[in-house]
């Protein structure tokens, strides 16, 4: 799936790839792109998993001899893209105790594009929320949220999600999630606060255009 859209995007080679935490559901695809793409930098956060699929994963970079690093979010924490976008890494933070909670391990991203911004916080949850507010309150908001772990009740706190203030809040849960994803308090929450919400259960692949001064979100269906 993820390579039928690079494909259709005409992407050949990946300048950057963030990989947010060793979860399956979040990289169990990784060593395929990795095979398939020439990659300049791969992110990762400062965590490990013994799955088959994350070591199948650094396999894979070990091979094709990848330029690696983990890395640690701040408020000046960046990612070198060019001289119209900003890409913050706001979290992990070094020296917080996760306690080896892999989802508040999650690398989140701030994107901004001239007048527009996105967040993107990978399975973030509470803890981590609390941190970001901490530490980095005045870079939260942002147009459009990649709700943290799928809609989960364990993210999405109100003192986060108001921070934020996002316009258009983005839900990635399965057809027939068993864990009930989207929780309904927090698609409540989120439309409460203005923001329209959007599931890829109920409309497929979700893409977010922009052009510095203006957004769109696009539906597969």
């Amino acid at each position: 799936s993820i390579q039928n859209v690079l494909s259709e995007e005409g992407v050949t080679k990946l300048d950057v790839v963030v990989m947010t935490h060793p979860h399956s559901d979040h990289m169990g695809s990784m060593k395929r792109v990795i095979d398939n793409y020439n990659i300049g930098t791969f992110y990762m956060p400062d965590a490990v998993n013994t799955t088959s699929s994350f070591d199948r994963m650094l396999s894979a970079l070990e091979k094709k001899k990848v330029k690696t690093k983990v890395i640690w979010g701040s408020a000046k924490t960046t990612i070198n893209w060019d001289g119209d976008v900003e890409v913050r890494v706001l979290s992990p933070i070094k020296g917080a105790d996760y306690q080896d909670n892999l989802n508040d391990m999650s690398v989140v991203i701030k994107v901004t594009y001239g007048e527009t911004s996105l967040l993107l916080t990978g399975d973030a949850e509470s803890y981590a929320e609390e941190l970001m507010i901490a530490s980095e309150k005045e870079l939260l908001q942002a147009d459009v949220l990649k709700v943290g772990h799928h809609g989960s009740k364990t993210s999405s706190y109100w003192p986060f999600i108001s921070k934020v203030k996002p316009k258009y809040a983005l839900i990635s849960c399965g057809d027939f999630s068993i864990y009930k994803h989207p929780n309904k308090n927090v698609v409540g929450s989120l439309t409460h606060l203005g923001a329209k919400v959007l599931t890829t259960h109920d409309h497929g692949t979700l893409t977010v255009t922009t052009d510095g001064k203006s957004f769109d979100v696009l539906t597969e269906r």
